[in-house]
């Protein structure tokens, strides 16, 4: 990660902490496939964790950063359940071993790996048979910003683009879709227009306290074409 993304993660984690709507609908897609033995990739300072956790009987976080698990330490010190993993993905899948899990999950994480086709195949071969890879990603290459460079993004991806680097590391795709569609105006406006370098936490809890709840059920009634994000669910084949 580079100097100015380091110094505007904190922001990032600031902001996220506030989006109870956005992280409920997130986890209202992947739901059906969490159960057992559940791994989140890049849990940062455990904002998403804590909806992850009621769906499994453990739950391993891997934050490659030393400052992040410290604060994963302190939040769930009193979860036995919570295993936490100062590593990368390849040393966890050593150490875990192959076919060794039931779910993982990664929200807004895949784009800051630059390798993501050999995070893939690790995520592959850590997965159980029939067990099921959930990822949430910024969508729309057209909408990178000076925002994503700074958080370390390296890409936006397409639904293609991301279907096929999963189908690619050998898994069943069960799902990728498009969400958020108004995202791509208030995203498209604000910071690839408009430039700016901040995410504004009483804007984030603004937007996902008013527009998120509309956005959501007007989706789930219409299709859309195109969102501000993408959420996939992978099955590893039987």
């Amino acid at each position: 990660m580079n100097d100015d993304a380091q110094a505007y993660e904190g922001r990032e984690f600031e902001a996220a902490a506030n989006l109870v709507n956005y992280y409920n609908w997130i986890t209202a897609n992947f739901q059906p496939y969490l159960h057992g033995s559940g791994v989140e990739i890049g849990a940062g300072i455990g904002t998403y964790s804590q909806y992850l956790r009621p769906f499994f009987s453990f739950l391993d976080l891997v934050e490659p950063s030393p400052t992040q698990r410290n604060l994963l330490t302190q939040r769930f010190q009193a979860d036995e359940n919570i295993h936490i993993f100062s590593e990368k993905i390849d040393s966890y899948r050593q150490r875990t071993g192959d076919k060794s899990r039931d779910s993982i999950c990664l929200v807004n994480v895949l784009e800051h790996i630059e390798d993501d086709h050999a995070a893939l195949s690790d995520l592959t071969g850590i997965l159980k048979t029939g067990g099921h890879l959930c990822i949430f990603v910024p969508a729309l290459p057209i909408l990178y910003s000076r925002l994503d460079k700074l958080f370390g993004h390296h890409r936006r991806y397409t639904r293609p683009e991301l279907v096929r680097k999963v189908s690619g590391a050998g898994l069943e795709i069960i799902t990728c879709k498009y969400i958020d569609f108004t995202g791509i105006f208030a995203w498209g406006l604000i910071n690839t227009l408009g430039g700016s370098t901040n995410l504004n936490p009483r804007a984030t809890k603004i937007y996902d306290r008013f527009i998120i709840p509309v956005t959501r059920i007007v989706e789930n009634i219409v299709p859309i074409p195109l969102g501000k994000s993408l959420v996939l669910v992978a099955r590893r084949p039987l």
